[in-house]
């Protein structure tokens, strides 16, 4: 009897552990429904260097559920620099919040070398914020994409992060990167989150 009560006391604990650790992130979008309003600014389809064909939702490779975003790429190859980018537009207020992370997924076809970088668009004049380092995506793996998002962090390209700067992210986007790999074929977008603080 002494026994069962203490393996119900360690089981109960290893779980109530294990949830406080999910329990700090909170997940924005899932994707699976639908695209949630991400989509492909026009202005991409306007500029040579972006080379991203269409967004949609699929169910053939999912980090979090059952579906994740698709994003269609089309890099050439060569010597010149292309992206694809995908965004979302909605009012956040990220004051309670530490940091920001997206999981990409590249399919094992998909050559080394590509990469990817969040950016926000902040406050009332629009300022396109980057995260100030790309981070490298692996082929056939989930690689998890953060940026810290409290005063003082540095992940963001020229942006003091001041507690402003998080009370008004108008939009989030996430760009894949090529500077000389060509690939044409999807990238795979789940489980947008934000790290309590």
């Amino acid at each position: 009897m002494k026994i069962g009560i203490c393996l119900l006391l360690v089981v109960s604990s290893l779980f109530l552990v294990a949830n406080i650790g999910f329990c700090n992130e909170e997940v924005i979008f899932g994707f699976e429904k639908d695209t949630s309003g991400w989509e492909i600014p026009d202005w991409c389809f306007e500029d040579n260097s972006y080379k991203g064909v269409n967004v949609s939702v699929s169910k053939t490779f999912a980090k979090e559920g059952v579906s994740a975003l698709t994003l269609m790429c089309d890099f050439p190859g060569g010597a010149k620099w292309a992206a694809a980018y995908v965004e979302v537009q909605k009012y956040f207020d990220w004051t309670a919040y530490k940091a920001v992370s997206i999981d990409v997924f590249l399919p094992s076809e998909a050559p080394v070398g590509l990469k990817a970088k969040m950016i926000l668009t902040i406050g009332e004049d629009w300022a396109w914020t980057e995260m100030a380092n790309s981070t490298s995506l692996v082929p056939g793996k989930w690689t998890t994409v953060t940026a810290a998002i409290v005063p003082g962090s540095i992940d963001w390209r020229a942006a003091k992060i001041l507690d402003k700067f998080r009370v008004d992210v108008r939009k989030l986007g996430i760009r894949i990167e090529s500077n000389k790999a060509a690939y044409s074929g999807p990238v795979y977008i789940d489980n947008a989150r934000l790290e309590v603080k």
